[in-house]
């Protein structure tokens, strides 16, 4: 199974299985782009998120879309220019509790590329409430399969 692993600046380090076979497509164009260290940031437009923005050279299509996430859930999200105000936003995001994404505008159609390992939800949280006080650490994402 297709895996992205998490390593955060300050300490921890977790995997996600990705759902490579439902976003096909997405999966091929972030493995292309990874391993890279990006600012982690917590996103609080959609509550208990942490994500790294990102800019891909080529953007995804739709694929496995929802506003509706879970514990560990993670996301590749884009601001795709047609139906609403055009910003440029793009991210990898997870989840630390279950949330409704949206930004000022409402929901948020997001590409559900994986969900973190169970064993790892406690870093996440741990991970994500320190980010949002600190306002932000690096992390390294790289695929490993």
């Amino acid at each position: 199974m297709a895996k992205l692993e998490f390593k955060m600046a300050k300490g921890g380090v977790f995997v996600a299985d990705i759902f490579a076979d439902k976003v096909p497509q997405t999966w091929k164009l972030v493995t292309a782009f990874l391993p890279k260290t990006m600012k982690a940031y917590n996103a609080r437009w959609s509550g208990r998120e942490t994500h790294t923005p990102l800019a891909l050279p080529t953007k995804p299509p739709r694929e496995n879309q929802t506003c509706q996430v879970g514990i560990g859930d993670v996301i590749y999200g884009y601001e795709y220019p047609d139906g609403r105000e055009y910003t440029g936003f793009e991210a990898i995001g997870w989840f630390y509790a279950a949330e409704t994404v949206r930004d000022w505008r409402g929901y948020f159609p997001i590409n559900h590329i994986g969900r973190v390992q169970p064993q790892f939800w406690p870093l996440i949280e741990e991970v994500g409430v320190r980010v949002w006080k600190e306002g932000g650490e690096d992390c390294t994402i790289r695929v490993i399969e």
